[in-house]
């Protein structure tokens, strides 16, 4: 099976995480989430923008700007570290944009490939209740009320947990979505309890989460995971994921 283009699973991973305002300028997707999540907050500059650099960039600040929001844009990138940077990256460093903290990974994963494991009591449901809420937790924060209308935003999804003794003790999310004959599956939103780490749980979840949505047209799976998480890389990679890529955001400075 071919390894996807860069820009092509960028735009399948689009679909399954979609902020309630979206603009098209050109080809690029300006998304806007009440600034949670920077995937749900950032321009996704995949294609043509239809405008000159320079006026695509401008336009993309005005947009933010105005909805009280920082300029942000997602910049993916190869894989190995000092490839140098394209037009779009150079542009934005010369105005000052700077890296958003926590650069990451995109992994996928041919679902046949992933181990079918003992499901722990891994429990789906079509929506996140009470017990899946308890447990998720984004960069450690609280929830904000938008993050429901961005999990379940897409086509398909579905929530799962691990509980012992009546409460979640792992969770993650599941969703499908994508052209036809292209239908990709993606995991978001995994936590562990810290307890009930290095018991098997994160596998489990992964298999499960993989095995839910083999009936539904995917054949493959990705999921996004930070550079620096060395745990999760691992296990992710146990479970039969690889690098397709990895992707920063970049930031503009403050409008003077």
């Amino acid at each position: 099976m071919p390894e996807p283009r860069i820009e092509d699973l960028e735009g399948a991973a689009a679909l399954h995480w979609q902020a309630p305002e979206t603009e098209r300028l050109g080809d690029w997707l300006l998304r806007a989430a009440e600034g949670f999540t920077g995937r749900a907050n950032s321009a996704l500059p995949v294609g043509d923008p239809g405008v000159p650099l320079p006026e695509a960039v401008a336009t993309v600040q005005d947009w933010y700007r105005r909805r009280a929001l920082p300029p942000m844009i997602v910049v993916p990138g190869v894989l190995q570290e000092g490839t140098p940077p394209g037009p779009l990256e150079d542009h934005l460093a010369e105005r000052g944009w700077q890296p958003r903290p926590g650069p990451a990974f995109v992994m996928t994963a041919a679902i046949a490939d992933i181990p079918a494991r003992p499901d722990n009591d891994v429990h789906l449901t079509p929506e996140p209740d009470a017990s899946w809420f308890a447990l998720y937790r984004y960069r450690g924060q609280d929830l904000p009320p938008i993050a429901r209308t961005l999990l379940m935003s897409a086509p398909w999804q579905a929530f799962a947990t691990v509980r012992r003794d009546g409460r979640a003790v792992a969770c993650g999310r599941i969703s499908v979505a994508g052209a036809a004959g292209e239908q990709w599956g993606a995991i978001t939103a995994v936590e562990v309890d810290p307890g009930w780490q290095r018991q098997g749980l994160g596998a489990a979840l992964t298999s499960a989460l993989a095995a839910a949505v083999a009936g539904r047209g995917a054949r493959r799976v990705l999921l996004q995971v930070e550079t620096g998480n060395a745990p999760a890389r691992a296990l992710y990679v146990r479970c039969g994921f690889r690098d397709s890529h990895r992707y920063h955001y970049l930031i503009a400075p403050p409008a003077s």
